[in-house]
């Protein structure tokens, strides 16, 4: 049987001769109430939290998938230009290792010094 903080409130104890104190029944259905209410208020601010979260999670999903497409995108786009500058990156590569390797030899004299 749920109840709600209000219904608590208005509940109606009956009456014995050997019963419990009124005023401390009285007392602690009050602070019962309270405390249920608390929670009652803070399950529904939990509630509405995850409805936001949930429609962020959505619009982030929404997001991620535009991200990828446009980075497909962006990745067949480049494709073809890159593979045209490796064609013309490539001599200019081998002569600069060539050069840099025939003057970095030990076996490559050094010029001669005129001695007086």
């Amino acid at each position: 049987m749920a109840m709600t903080p209000v219904e608590i409130r208005h509940v109606q104890l009956g009456r014995s001769l050997r019963g419990y104190r009124r005023e401390l029944v009285d007392r602690l259905l009050v602070d019962v109430a309270d405390s249920f209410e608390d929670v009652w208020r803070e399950r529904a601010d939990l509630a509405d939290r995850v409805e936001q979260l949930e429609l962020d999670l959505v619009r982030h999903k929404e997001l991620e998938g535009l991200l990828r497409t446009t980075l497909v995108s962006a990745e067949s786009a480049s494709t073809p230009s890159s593979a045209g500058s490796s064609r013309c990156s490539a001599p200019r590569s081998t002569a600069s290792t060539t050069l840099r390797s025939t003057s970095a030899s030990p076996s490559a004299s050094p010029p001669a010094r005129s001695v007086d």
